[in-house]
């Protein structure tokens, strides 16, 4: 009986074995399948993540595209008066001066305000006696006072009155980002150098201008314009160290400004 029992459980243990190696099993083919499921649950969502990408840069795309066309259509590019130069630069001088000098300046900017106290006298000079034709850029990089003074300096050049009032501005420049050219500064300026029209008054309060103002700023980004004061003395921008008096009258000279202009109108 004893040897018969130790041969039944000899048989039995390969038969004991199975049950485990089928647990195995199951657990490996279970492991296998949360594994599979991970991955497609991934795969899922790397797929909303991307079309969801796509889906926010396609509506950027279309708010962009409608605020630009907004734009267009609410605020319109309406050029002053002797704004006939490069770009639509405002214009000062005699037209039949040798030598053509675009000026690319902001109301705002403190460099701005040296080279005018610096170059100032020289410049109104050379215009005077036809040496130059200046014709001024007026740009709006520093914020919403450049804007509001690059408007306003706009409609003095509709009056004829730019130069006057571009020199008054700069006599009068607050600190950039301080609110100091508000409307009613800019249009008490304007009053101490004869722009007392009401057609001047309305044009900064109602912002007549903004869309050149824009423009201006657009058009000298695409000529290279990055910082202000910029200077070129017929199409050829002049080094810092240039922008003094001599280096000034060194430069227009050497563009063929040695001699009168003529004797057309100046304008602006």
């Amino acid at each position: 009986m004893s040897a018969t029992s130790d041969k039944g459980r000899q048989k039995d243990a390969p038969a004991g074995r199975r049950p485990a190696g089928r647990e195995e099993a199951r657990r490996e083919k279970a492991a296998a399948a949360r594994a599979a499921e991970i991955a497609r649950a991934r795969r899922r969502q790397r797929t909303i993540i991307a079309f969801t990408v796509v889906a926010v840069l396609a509506l950027v795309g279309v708010i962009g595209f409608v605020i630009q066309n907004s734009r267009a259509v609410s605020t319109p590019v309406v050029v002053p008066a002797n704004a006939t130069g490069s770009d639509n630069g405002i214009v000062v001088g005699k037209a039949a001066a040798a030598v053509t000098v675009d000026f690319y300046e902001d109301f705002q900017c403190p460099v701005c305000e040296n080279l005018e106290t610096s170059l100032g006298g020289t410049i109104q000079q050379m215009i005077d006696s036809g040496k130059i034709r200046a014709v001024y850029h007026m740009m709006s990089f520093i914020g919403p006072e450049s804007v509001r003074a690059a408007n306003a300096g706009a409609a003095a050049a509709q009056e004829n009155k730019f130069k006057e009032y571009h020199d008054i501005l700069y006599a009068n420049q607050p600190r950039e980002r301080t609110g100091g050219f508000t409307n009613a500064t800019l249009i008490g300026l304007g009053d101490k150098v004869g722009l007392t029209s009401t057609a001047f008054t309305d044009a900064v309060n109602n912002g007549t201008y903004k869309g050149y103002v824009a423009k201006v700023e657009d058009d000298a980004s695409k000529r290279g314009v990055t910082g202000t004061p910029t200077v070129f003395v017929n199409g050829s921008e002049l080094a810092a160290q240039a922008l003094t008096p001599q280096g000034f009258t060194d430069a227009v000279a050497a563009a063929g400004g040695g001699g009168s202009g003529g004797n057309a109108t100046p304008t602006g």
